[in-house]
């Protein structure tokens, strides 16, 4: 049977992938014609652009330059990928300022309609993207280097990112990602970190998980520390 090899992309695209769908379904809902629902819908989309923009940077500077030694042609691809990423923000952007700018209520939902068409652009290809990042990138980085060199790219990557925006992004992590998964994450920042940092964590998994998942989650662990 082939080992499972490292995927560097999957604990994060899973959290934006959770944070995408999330406020999908926000926009929908929304009545753009009512300021009060309309406001904290804005505020959640222009973080979903701020997080998608500083993710396409973290990726240019720290994973895309061990992939463009050993397949230059596909990482000008993707490159290229992160640039129409940008341009789809620009265009969400501008029709939340006509949003903000409109002074009746049609001209309001005419900016939420358009709101809504290009954040389903920017869903599908971001869904589209990602998908392509690990069928493709992921290939190059498991031929060419080990797991532990994958690793040190994604901890430097990690430790680039300011507190406030790694515990942001990590409450969607913890809401996108599956069981076995959740169980790893925690084990490893028991293993590797303060004890402090262990208890954010589990405080977050407490706060994002549901009864059942959390009840499944803390057996495993409390499992591991017994047969440790």
């Amino acid at each position: 049977m082939q080992q499972s090899r490292f995927n560097i992309f999957n604990q994060i695209h899973k959290g934006l992938r959770a944070m995408l769908y999330d406020t999908a379904l926000r926009i929908q809902q929304t009545d753009f014609s009512q300021e009060e629902q309309v406001v904290p819908t804005i505020q959640q989309l222009e973080k979903v652009l701020a997080f998608f923009d500083k993710h396409a940077d973290h990726e240019d500077e720290y994973i895309l330059p061990a992939i463009r030694k050993h397949a230059r042609l596909l990482v000008e691809e993707l490159e290229s990928e992160h640039a129409t990423d940008r341009s789809l923000s620009l265009s969400l952007g501008k029709h939340i300022r006509d949003w903000l700018i409109a002074q009746d209520a049609d001209a309001k939902r005419k900016a939420g309609l358009h709101m809504l068409y290009d954040f389903n652009s920017f869903i599908a290809f971001n869904l589209y993207h990602m998908n392509k990042e690990e069928l493709l990138f992921n290939q190059v980085l498991w031929e060419h280097y080990t797991d532990e060199e994958i690793f040190r790219i994604d901890h430097a990557l990690v430790a680039s990112v300011p507190p406030d925006t790694l515990m942001a992004m990590s409450r969607w992590m913890m809401r996108g990602i599956n069981n076995e998964e959740v169980i790893g994450w925690l084990n490893g920042v028991k293993n590797n970190a303060p004890a402090e940092a262990f208890g954010v964590f589990m405080t977050l998994a407490e706060e994002e998980l549901s009864p059942e998942r959390l009840k499944d989650v803390q057996a495993s662990l409390t499992e591991g520390i017994l047969l440790a």
